[in-house]
């Protein structure tokens, strides 16, 4: 069996949760690692389009009329990957940092690794944080 089929059978018997926090986990420790970057450094910027790419994603699944997360969450971390959007949109343009995107998911990840209760738990700080945030003219 090659490594690729390997790592496609390990993916496809997976908790979808598990890999759900595999992915932000990465794409997490790749903004932390380019939290001090200028706005115009290249990693930042993958860093940010690959963040940004995860909300597009998951907004999209949340969308989905057989998504089978309770409706308050679904809307909650909508709510969120349009914050996670406009504040991606400020970094890029050098307006801005990217602490708010990394408690999101930091509290996302909280969320994974609990039971869906916890996570609406987790996504509601995030989504005040956000919110008030995006209150001041952003």
């Amino acid at each position: 069996m090659s490594i690729a089929a390997y790592h496609q059978t390990i993916a496809e018997c997976d908790d979808p949760r598990k890999i759900e926090y595999r992915v932000f986990l990465r794409i997490t420790l790749a903004l932390e690692n380019n939290r001090d970057a200028d706005w115009r450094s290249a990693a930042l910027k993958d860093a940010l389009w690959r963040n940004l790419e995860l909300w597009n994603t998951l907004r999209a699944d949340l969308l989905e009329d057989g998504n089978a997360l309770p409706e308050g969450l679904r809307a909650g971390l909508v709510s969120l990957s349009f914050a996670v959007n406009r504040n991606t949109q400020r970094v890029l343009r050098g307006e801005g940092g990217i602490d708010l995107l990394l408690h999101i998911n930091r509290s996302v990840m909280q969320g994974l690794q609990g039971a869906v209760q916890g996570a609406a738990q987790a996504v509601s700080p995030a989504l005040e944080l956000a919110t008030e945030d995006l209150s001041y003219g952003t």
